[in-house]
């Protein structure tokens, strides 16, 4: 038993380790490419990486895939888009944010989603427990120690990486609706794709895009798209 505790807390950390880092590589490419133009190559990569177990899981749903109705497709396009443009929006106002805070802040203000979706979930009428009340304050006594100055301000990175982070308690919302609902794997492509190509069209709109960087970018980008 403690074998197996040892090896899931184990796990546990070299997670919060490759996230953690992931906010490292999204500061250093930025310093190559614009916010937009790294989260729509990062997603275009991550859908792509996907293809083979897709392709895989449609073989192993070939019998049964016929049988289901045609709403099916239509929630796995809508769930898709609807995951891919909260994931647009909280990758986005996070990319940014970091152009005006460090990484360091930016993963703990991200993190606050933990405790915001709970609480959104409240609209849904899921109720909290104590311990979710307690991880709000204690987060919320957090944020104010690191992010609001002196004359009780909050700095506009900071600010953009709170508000990111009630897209992505958003973001956790619906995936957690439509996940019983979809196949897994179709959702996270088409969640992938659709916030990919709303970020490349907005980087095309507001961004230079260059070959010379995103060749120098590459690997922040696979870091952050695998």
């Amino acid at each position: 038993m403690k074998t197996q505790s040892l090896k899931s807390d184990t796990l546990l950390l070299l997670t919060a380790t490759i996230w953690g880092f992931g906010f490292v590589a999204q500061r250093v490419g930025m310093d190559y490419v614009g916010p937009f133009t790294f989260n729509g190559f990062r997603f275009a990569l991550g859908s792509l990486t996907l293809v083979p177990l897709l392709l895989i899981s449609n073989r192993q749903w070939a019998i049964t895939k016929s049988l289901l109705p045609l709403i099916n497709t239509k929630m796995i396009i809508f769930g898709g888009g609807l995951a891919g443009f909260a994931l647009f929006m909280g990758a986005t106002l996070q990319q940014v944010g970091l152009v005006y805070t460090t990484a360091g802040k930016a993963g703990f203000i991200t993190g606050l989603y933990v405790v915001i979706v709970p609480i959104l979930g409240l609209f849904w009428k899921q109720r909290p427990g104590m311990g979710t009340w307690l991880g709000a304050i204690l987060a919320a006594a957090g944020l104010y120690l690191l992010t609001i100055t002196a004359q009780f301000t909050i700095a506009f990175g900071d600010f953009l990486e709170l508000a990111g982070a009630f897209f992505w308690a958003g973001h956790v919302l619906i995936i957690g609706w439509l996940s019983p609902r979809i196949d897994p794997i179709k959702l996270a492509f088409f969640q992938y794709a659709a916030c990919s190509f709303l970020s490349l069209i907005t980087a095309v709109i507001t961004e230079a895009i260059t070959l010379h960087g995103l060749f120098l970018a590459t690997i922040p980008i696979a870091y952050g798209g695998l």
